[in-house]
Formats: C-alpha cells, sequence, structure tokens
C-alpha cells in the first residue's frame, strides 16, 4: 500500500472547516493523513453564527459543527488549543506552543485574522473589547452582569451586529463611526439612514462623524472621549474596526507576505508545498473577510489536493449581507458610484424597502 502523504491544517475557522468537509466529502483520507492545529478549544464552528449566540438566538453548542466526535469519526488528527509558533520549511517540520515538532509533506495555513484595535489611550484597559471568536463572546455575554453602558468603535457589519447582540441583553448601546453615514462602504446616504432609523427602533443609538479618542479609567473602562470634546460614561468599549489578515506565523517563517500572505491562483504560497487560503491569504492585492470567495479558494485548492489542476481563483465581487434578525439588507458593489453613473431606484417607504440599480 501506497503511504499517505501527511497534510497538515494551521487554523480551525470556517475556510478550514469548509476545506475538511470537502477532503472528507471526497475521501481524501485515503490519500492523505490530516493533522489539524486549531488555537480555540471548542473545535470547528460556523463563525457567522456567532452574531446570533450574542443576541441569544442560539447557543454556542448549536453552532459548533466539528467537535472531537467529528474529528474520531473521520480518522482526522486533531489538535485543540494548540499554536504552531514556527515552520521549518526546509525541513518540512513545524514547532507548536508546547513545543512538540511534527513533520509534514504538505501544510495549508488558514490562520484567519486579527480584530483592528484603536490605537488610543486606554485601549488595554479591562472591558475594551473584540468581537471575533467564541472567546470575545463570552466576554462580550458577561457584560450582562458587569456593565449598563457599551460604546461600539464601529459602524460596519461586524459593529452593528456586535451592537445588535447586546441591546438584546439589555444593554444601552451606543454606536461610534467616524463616516457620516452607518455601512458607508457597502450603503448609500439613503439606505444608510433607512438602516439606522430601523436599528435605533431597536435600541441602538449612534455618534456619527466621530471618533473615540480617549479611554478612560483607572484599572476598568469608565468612560470615553469623544473628538467632539464630550465624555461619555461607559463601563466597555467594543472594537469592531475591521480586520486584519493573521500573517506572523508565516512571515517569521520566511513566505512572502504583503497585507496577507500572497499565493497564486492555485492557492500556492512563495514556498513549494505550503498553501494558504482564507482571511490570512492575499491573491492579486486582495485579501478576503466574506464567506463566497473563501469558499471558492477552498475549492479550488481541494480540485488541486486530489489531482486535478485546472482550477484557478480569480476575484470577483461579493455581496454583503447583515445579520440582524427582522433586517434584510444585501449589498453588490461600490454604493455611490460615479459622475456618469445611471441609478435605478424603487422605494415604498410603507413597507420600508429600498432598491437602487447602478448603471455604468
Amino acid at each position: 500500500m501506497k503511504k499517505k502523504q501527511k497534510l497538515v491544517i494551521v487554523g480551525l475557522g470556517m475556510a478550514a472547516v469548509r476545506l475538511l468537509d470537502e477532503l472528507v466529502k471526497y475521501k481524501e483520507q485515503d490519500r492523505y493523513e490530516i493533522v489539524v492545529f486549531g488555537d480555540e478549544k471548542v473545535g470547528g464552528y460556523n463563525r457567522i453564527l456567532l452574531s446570533h449566540v450574542l443576541s441569544g438566538e442560539q447557543t454556542l453548542a448549536d453552532i459548533i459543527s466539528h467537535d472531537e466526535a467529528w474529528f474520531d469519526r473521520h480518522e482526522i488528527r486533531w489538535f485543540g488549543h494548540r499554536k504552531v509558533t514556527r515552520l521549518y520549511p526546509d525541513a518540512k517540520y513545524l514547532v507548536d506552543n508546547t513545543g512538540e515538532c511534527l513533520d509534514y509533506d504538505l501544510l495549508v495555513l488558514a490562520t484567519g485574522s486579527l480584530p483592528v484595535r484603536a490605537d488610543i489611550k486606554g485601549n488595554q484597559l479591562a472591558g475594551v473589547l473584540s468581537f471575533r471568536d467564541v472567546f470575545d463572546v463570552q466576554q462580550l455575554l458577561a457584560l450582562q452582569a458587569q456593565a449598563s453602558r457599551v460604546m461600539v468603535i464601529g459602524a460596519g457589519l461586524l459593529g452593528l451586529e456586535a451592537a445588535y447582540g447586546l441591546v438584546k441583553q439589555g444593554l444601552s448601546v451606543t454606536v461610534v463611526h467616524r463616516s457620516d453615514r452607518i455601512m458607508s462602504q457597502q450603503l448609500d446616504h439613503h439606505s444608510a439612514k433607512l438602516l439606522q432609523t430601523q436599528l435605533e427602533y431597536l435600541g441602538i443609538e449612534f455618534v456619527l462623524s466621530a471618533q473615540i479618542t480617549e479611554i478612560q479609567g483607572n484599572e476598568r473602562v469608565q468612560a470615553v472621549q469623544l473628538s467632539t470634546g464630550e465624555v461619555v460614561p461607559t463601563q466597555a468599549v467594543v472594537m469592531a474596526m475591521g480586520i486584519k489578515p493573521n500573517v506572523e506565523l508565516a512571515r517569521t517563517s520566511g513566505l512572502s507576505v504583503n497585507r496577507g500572505i500572497m499565493v497564486d491562483a492555485q492557492l500556492n504560497s512563495s514556498i513549494q508545498g505550503i498553501y494558504a487560503l482564507g482571511e490570512c491569504s492575499e491573491f492579486e492585492g486582495q485579501t478576503y473577510g466574506l464567506v463566497a470567495p473563501i469558499y471558492r479558494q477552498v475549492s479550488v485548492l481541494v480540485n488541486h489536493l486530489c489531482g486535478d489542476d485546472s482550477a484557478r481563483f480569480s476575484n470577483q465581487e461579493t455581496p454583503t449581507q447583515l445579520k440582524v434578525s427582522g433586517i434584510s439588507l444585501s449589498s453588490f458593489g461600490s454604493p455611490l458610484g460615479s459622475e456618469d453613473t445611471q441609478s435605478l431606484i424603487a422605494e415604498d417607504r410603507s413597507h420600508n424597502w429600498y432598491r437602487k440599480i447602478m448603471l455604468d
């Protein structure tokens, strides 16, 4: 019997989970000995649904798809709560935070992303939180017993979903956004105002065209100072300002890194035998925070690992959707257009819906 190649996957976010599902579907355990490293203890889960856990609409158990039993059932080794700290590509082995070494034949980096934190005074105080993973959500859920008012920095998708979840817990929530409209990367001024009105009806307050310049407190958050000069009492600050590719492992191990780990159309990194996909990767100047392009990356990589080299990844526009109960929102492409853009608009204020198509 031909010896199996050892395929090691570093990371267990949604890109890695999708990759595992596809490998299992094609029974690639017959070809590969598959090993997975994950930073978190809980296994693989649907990160998109964390907002539903925060709002109380689902539990953590509801969104976990790849637990220890799943890995056992599919004969895949999973090292939970183990972080790979260094790669040695020439010798084809890695080292994790326990000091253990593991060799590999092929390696997939799916290290995901890190939350962006504002570089302001007080950003390390207790009560300054992110909204990115299970640990973050557990901390946010604990706010119900620790705080009455929370400030959220950022009115993009992540910030609005965090704000909605916190309001559902009964907390007073104010979202601070530096732009003059919420979801400024996806919505025009009119649709942003319609959405803001709906969110205000749910109990979320907004401060636009402003930034938090300082977080005040001794050991814990007590207040924030805005760029307007106003000081607002609060017991917690949630930074939801976006994400950045988690590339430190790749960079220190000698892979080519720009914003993300640079890959070609077959997800090859700059070092043969090492691939990267998901939020940590960069292709033709683009990095990724939405599921659709990441799943297309996975499809390309699975075909390659199965022996089909014909598939190629390409950048495509992807629609954005907001996950707030009772609100249906989808945006595709630039929200503003150019001077030559023609807009077709349909609106029904009695039913609170708005449609806009822009033609170049």
